[in-house]
């Protein structure tokens, strides 16, 4: 038996170890989770769905 993992948040995959499937799930994250802060590329994939903010550039030229 397998157990059917396409409904699960990506919290929950972390809770039951899931490591794959997160990783398949974050390639490309555009969300992040006001929860537990997970990142996924769909909003789906999470309780609390926050757009992810673009990354600063850290440098005196950018």
């Amino acid at each position: 038996m397998s157990e059917d993992i396409t409904q699960l948040k990506m919290c929950e995959l972390r809770a039951k170890g899931f490591m794959e499937e997160i990783d398949r799930r974050s390639a490309k994250p555009t969300v992040v989770c006001g929860k537990c802060g997970a990142k996924a590329d769909r909003p789906e994939h999470l309780h609390n769905p926050r757009p992810l903010s673009n990354k600063k550039l850290d440098s005196y030229w950018g």
